[in-house]
């Protein structure tokens, strides 16, 4: 059981930082990187530390792309200042750029409360573009929590992008075919395609066409897929639709498949 005491440390920081802390909108892991911030340097009675990122990789368990990025960004909205590795708080909160609040009056906080539909979008708008781009480089750690105020839509667009890369990759990985030179080369959905059209004999008729052939020419073919369905369409162009659905006694795959 956690029984956490002031006397083992705490972090001293001032009730108006606090409160204006409150009021920005940040992503999660741009939150994890500033308190980290906050942590080794108020927590130490000072303004400024030299921090490297493999500390905040060690603190925090973000990726050191994420983590780097985090840093930009906080740097560029002045909540932060940063002169290489030097590091701190920007304590004077109306220079922060990002969500700022000028005042804490509470006209001026109702203010903020009553921002209009088109400033809020355009908010929201901002803080999605952060969290796409820094999804697309984020650790599995990172990507379980990156879902914030209105970034479902976003993360689950990176999701829908991945999912159609790995798609497409799992498409363009072709095994090798052939009963004696396994030299023709089918992704499993190709192969499939042409059990579907051909069934299971006449494909390994049509490979072992292909196989002679690209084994006896040295031709190379983009696609064999597209070769054997090629070769199909000629056949029928030519009118050799009524010859032998296999080769005859003696003729080769290659002479019965290409010339019918």
């Amino acid at each position: 059981m956690a029984n956490p005491q002031l006397a083992n440390g705490h972090t001293e920081i001032a009730n108006e930082i606090l409160e204006h802390l409150i009021l920005l909108h940040l992503p999660p892991n741009q939150w994890q990187v500033l308190l980290y911030i906050i942590r080794k340097t108020y927590g130490f009675h000072k303004k400024v530390d030299h921090i490297a990122n493999s500390q905040i990789i060690t603190a925090t368990g973000l990726c050191k792309a994420v983590i780097s990025r985090a840093l930009h960004s906080l740097a560029d909205s002045n909540i932060i200042s940063r002169d290489n590795k030097t590091i701190g708080l920007q304590k004077d909160w109306t220079q922060w750029q990002k969500l700022a609040i000028s005042s804490t009056s509470d006209d001026e906080k109702l203010a903020i409360l009553s921002t209009s539909d088109d400033e809020k979008l355009a908010i929201l708008s901002q803080e999605l573009a952060i969290l796409s781009h820094e999804l697309a480089e984020s650790s599995t750690k990172v990507s379980n929590s990156v879902v914030s105020r209105g970034g479902r839509g976003g993360v689950l667009q990176k999701k829908k992008e991945t999912i159609t890369k790995e798609t497409i990759q799992k498409k363009e990985e072709r095994k090798s075919y052939g009963e004696e030179f396994k030299v023709v080369l089918l992704s499993d959905e190709e192969y499939q395609k042409l059990i579907d059209k051909f069934g299971e004999l006449g494909v390994r008729e049509r490979i072992e066409a292909l196989a002679f052939h690209v084994q006896s020419k040295g031709t190379k073919y983009q696609s064999h897929y597209a070769t054997i369905l090629n070769w199909e369409r000629r056949k029928k162009q030519e009118g050799r639709r009524g010859k032998s659905e296999r080769p005859a006694q003696g003729q080769s795959y290659e002479d019965w498949f290409k010339n019918g």
